[in-house]
């Protein structure tokens, strides 16, 4: 069995966990430590059974649906030779072939929600 890790930021959690769960992608959640800074949210690892090829086309659905169902969403796919590849217009059968080859993979959602204000924090603070 083996993992690729996707580092969810801010407000993509929920989403993207949702879309796992409706496309039947197994994962785990990957514990985080209180009183560490780090960059995303969350680390969400994609589980992958050995010799299980299926599952990169069930991830790429997931990331094609997360993609296209809000604009300012963005998937950045760091491949084992470092090579950084944005997935946004990349078809299904394209992600594939990049998941096949990726490290690890960024889910962002740039877009402030209703209850940010212009400063980008939770009332408008």
């Amino acid at each position: 069995m083996t993992t690729l890790q996707a580092h969810v930021f801010r407000n993509s959690f929920g989403p993207f966990v949702k879309l796992l769960n409706e496309h039947n992608v197994r994962y785990e959640m990957r514990e985080t430590r209180a009183g560490v800074p780090m960059a995303s949210a969350g680390i969400v690892e994609i589980v992958q059974a050995v010799g299980a090829a299926s599952m990169w086309g069930g991830l790429a659905a997931v990331l094609v649906a997360y993609i296209k169902s809000r604009s300012g969403r963005k998937v950045i796919i760091t491949t084992k030779d470092n090579t950084v590849v944005h997935a946004e217009g990349l078809t299904a059968s394209e992600l594939e072939r990049v998941l096949d080859k990726a490290s690890s993979f960024s889910v962002i959602d740039t877009e402030k929600t209703e209850t940010e204000g212009a400063a980008g924090k939770p009332g408008g603070a």
